[in-house]
């Protein structure tokens, strides 16, 4: 500890000092004899650091009792008081412009059934015997108008969308480069014809005879125009059909098995959702009896479709059973009847399998007799929803390669051969069909 005296006390002590020395200096004589008393240097006196410390004790305390004082208070405060949370930044959204939704494809929209009605003139394409079709043209088209009309007017609730039957596989007599006995009409005449329909808004079917051909190599040959073209649909003819290459058209009566045309059924039904286009139409024409109540189905003089209980149904395509029996002699009209009452009403009903019914007259052979009348045709049940007219009703030979002598001459072979077979409803089948199958495109 620092013992040294303040200053202000060193300043006393000097003065001191000097008053003894000063003092010492004076005349002796002058001096007081009597006892003096001598001057008593003090001791420095020794400050106290005694407050300070005191100060600082108190204020310790002091602070010491404001914290002890704020935990009780202030803590408990802070335990109860809610938090505001600290917000999160978020990013600004940006105005981004909504997609339109793609709309899911219809394919019944502009399907023709069941809605419309279907009236087609039937050709192999520039032969005339074959049908009315056999030209596009403006006089063709009149007629075609002119019909149309006549069942439009029966009933106004199916309109009615003229057509175009095109035979576009065609079956021969003989066997050609690839044996198939069947060509195939060049791709410039299809495309004269398309071009015919599109302008005139009329519908196409390509029809299929293919002879030998493998079932399906000719299905998918024609399949690219059903998937371009929203007017074109398909027909097939089981009658010119040989899948197990067991015969030659014209020649040999035909039978076909529902898995032959199952893979032509599946095929046409799947192009509407692959390629955005209506629902299409497929024709299978039947000339004979199915055999499905038959103890030999399977057998071509009986039965043209062994087990038509087996076609396929599926709603993505319109199957019409379409009747094709040929009339021309007395009785006739109820013959056609009774078959479409079979093949059609009584089928429909027993097999579930296909919607709608189709009906085939023949203008040259059945005027000789009669020809039904569209409300005939109507009256059928159900009504026919697809209805096409064959041999045109100015008839007159157009041959290239074979001459008329030559054709008539097949044409009798073949009906005396059909009769011997025994086929169903042959008694007047005339040279007009035997000229569709020679007369090359």
């Amino acid at each position: 500890m620092d013992w040294s005296p303040p200053p202000e006390d060193i300043s006393l002590l000097d003065t001191q000092s000097l008053s003894i020395i000063h003092t010492s200096s004076q005349d002796i004589t002058s001096l007081d004899t009597g006892p003096q008393s001598i001057p008593f240097m003090q001791k420095p006196r020794r400050v106290s650091h005694k407050p300070r410390r005191l100060l600082a004790i108190v204020f310790l305390l002091s602070m010491s009792l404001i914290i002890a004082v704020g935990a009780r208070i202030i803590v408990p405060a802070l335990k109860t008081r809610t938090v505001a949370p600290i917000p999160t930044l978020t990013r600004r959204a940006v105005a981004t412009p909504t997609p339109t939704p793609t709309p899911i494809f219809d394919p019944d929209l502009g399907a023709v059934l069941p809605t419309d009605r279907v009236v087609a003139f039937y050709a192999v394409p520039y032969a005339e015997p074959t049908g009315p079709a056999y030209e596009p043209n403006d006089t063709m088209l009149a007629e075609l108008r002119h019909q149309g009309a006549a069942y439009e007017q029966l009933d106004p609730e199916h309109p009615v969308r003229l057509g175009i039957d095109l035979v576009v596989s065609v079956p021969d007599a003989f066997p050609g480069p690839n044996k198939s006995y069947s060509h195939h009409v060049d791709a410039g005449t299809i495309q004269t014809y398309i071009d015919f329909c599109s302008k005139r808004d009329l519908l196409l079917f390509l029809d299929l005879n293919f002879g030998l051909s493998p079932v399906m190599d000719e299905v998918t040959f024609f399949l690219p125009y059903l998937q371009k073209y929203a007017f074109v649909h398909m027909a097939i003819d089981p009658e010119w059909m040989f899948p197990r290459r067991d015969g030659i058209p014209g020649v040999n009566l035909s039978n076909v098995r529902a898995s032959d045309l199952n893979p032509i059924i599946q095929a046409v039904a799947e192009i509407p959702m692959q390629y955005h286009v209506p629902r299409k139409i497929l024709i299978i024409h039947q000339y004979r009896p199915d055999g499905d109540n038959l103890k030999t189905p399977y057998d071509p003089g009986q039965a043209e479709i062994a087990d038509k209980r087996n076609l396929l149904f599926d709603p993505r395509v319109d199957v019409v059973i379409h009747v094709d029996s040929v009339g021309g002699y007395p009785g006739d009209i109820k013959d056609k009847r009774l078959q479409y009452s079979e093949w059609v009403q009584q089928d429909m009903k027993k097999y579930d399998n296909f919607l709608y019914g189709g009906f085939k007259l023949f203008y040259q052979h059945e005027a000789k007799i009669r020809l039904m009348t569209p409300k005939e045709v109507l009256s059928l049940d159900p009504p026919p929803m697809v209805i096409t007219y064959h041999v045109s009703a100015g008839f007159k030979c157009v041959t290239r390669r074979l001459g008329y002598a030559s054709l008539v001459a097949n044409a009798r072979k073949m009906r005396r051969l059909w009769l011997v077979q025994g086929g169903y409803g042959w008694r007047s089948y005339l040279s007009e069909l035997i000229l569709e199958v020679h007369l090359p495109i």
